[in-house]
């Protein structure tokens, strides 16, 4: 009896022992650097800073998620639930089939194991939350498909955006009709959409809703570099107080996603191959029209725009031609609509995406604009050969 008592004391004490043998650990700030959250699995900026891996005897793991405005996560679940601790700014997280909630500092949000849902920031505030979550057989999440606009754009449980209050039908139109049909449409992608509202926004120099449009752009598959190309060359189509009023707006834009000038045009680069032919003929005319009235616009228009500005790489001339066809029917300028519309087929742009441009003009320009641009758009379709 005796053996057997001092066999377990000293079992127990070998335990203690070992388990003493585990030391506090200090991981002080800024040892643990934050990184980028993959574009697979969020939506906008995100900064993801680890902050404790599981260890022996343990399963959690903990990291600092902070999200820029409009920033939000993917769909997702994890297999053992989810702790959220929000340390600052305004965010929305959701579950499956149930309204958006906003959080706020100090809020911790439990998520229950295998739930669907997401978290992220407001469109027009930030947040940081720290994540807390187990893992079960070396898996803490499973990822599922992106928050949609409309998903994100969703009221949030108990709260009724401004538009509502002031004008409720408005505030339908927009869900129902603009957000879930137009932008959803066929014959046009989204990414195209995304440039046509651009360039309409920018001639009519929109600026209330252009941050939220160039974000849904660079989601929408816009690269930062086509954004700040069709600025500069709407500055020529729209006017130069219309390209800075949006310079202004993209460069807050840039700053929260971080988008450094390596990723923008150069300020002169090697130009796209001329078409000798065709820009002979269009300069020729229009110096006989215009050459005695305006030397000096036809000769910018030569030299500056012709054999400049439509040469520069960082646009594909198709694109292009999409935002100047875009913004002359923003703008109410039809007249020079053939011209360019024409221009713009012959670089790619089919009759259903001119089509479909157009649809998307009536919500951003108006119905007028786009009725005034019909006839002249139905004389290009009619006169092009038959494919």
């Amino acid at each position: 009896m005796a053996r057997r008592v001092a066999v377990s004391i000293s079992l127990m004490l070998s335990v203690v022992i070992g388990l003493g043998a585990q030391r506090m650990e200090v991981s002080t700030a800024g040892s643990r650097p934050a990184f980028r959250g993959a574009p697979e699995n969020f939506t906008g900026t995100v900064s993801v800073t680890p902050l404790f891996a599981s260890a022996a005897g343990t399963h959690a793991t903990g990291a600092q998620v902070t999200f820029e405005p409009g920033a939000r996560s993917a769909w997702h679940r994890h297999p053992a639930g989810q702790t959220l601790i929000v340390t600052s700014g305004v965010g929305w997280v959701q579950e499956w089939q149930a309204q958006k909630r906003e959080i706020h500092p100090g809020d911790v949000i439990w998520t229950p194991p295998g739930a669907k849902h997401w978290h992220g920031a407001t469109s027009t505030a930030g947040m940081t939350h720290i994540a807390i979550q187990e893992n079960v057989m070396d898996k803490n999440v499973e990822w599922l498909e992106h928050v949609s606009d409309t998903q994100y754009g969703s009221a949030p449980a108990g709260a009724i955006d401004d538009l509502a209050r002031v004008a409720p039908a408005l505030a339908r139109y927009r869900n129902t009709t603009l957000e879930s049909d137009v932008w959803n449409r066929g014959g046009l992608s989204r990414r195209d959409r995304s440039f046509v509202t651009v360039a309409a926004l920018i001639a009519r120099q929109q600026t209330t809703i252009m941050r939220a449009e160039f974000e849904r752009a660079l989601d929408n598959g816009l690269k930062p570099s086509e954004l700040s190309e069709a600025i500069t060359h709407l500055a020529f189509y729209s006017g130069w107080s219309n390209a800075m009023a949006a310079v202004d707006v993209a460069s807050q834009v840039y700053a929260t996603r971080h988008v450094s000038a390596d990723q923008l045009p150069a300020a002169s680069e090697p130009l796209l191959p001329l078409n000798e032919g065709a820009e002979r003929q269009r300069a020729t005319q229009v110096d006989a029209d215009f050459g005695a009235v305006a030397p000096g616009v036809v000769q910018y228009t030569r030299d500056l725009l012709f054999r400049e500005l439509w040469l520069r790489p960082a646009l594909a001339p198709r694109d292009r031609s999409l935002i100047t066809v875009s913004a002359l029917v923003a703008a109410g300028r039809v007249e020079q609509v053939p011209y360019h519309l024409n221009r713009a087929m012959d670089a790619g742009l089919t009759k259903a995406e001119a089509s479909e441009a157009l649809a998307q003009l009536a919500f951003y320009a108006g119905w007028p604009n786009v009725f005034s641009a019909l006839p002249v758009a139905k004389g290009v379709f009619e006169k092009r050969p038959a494919k």
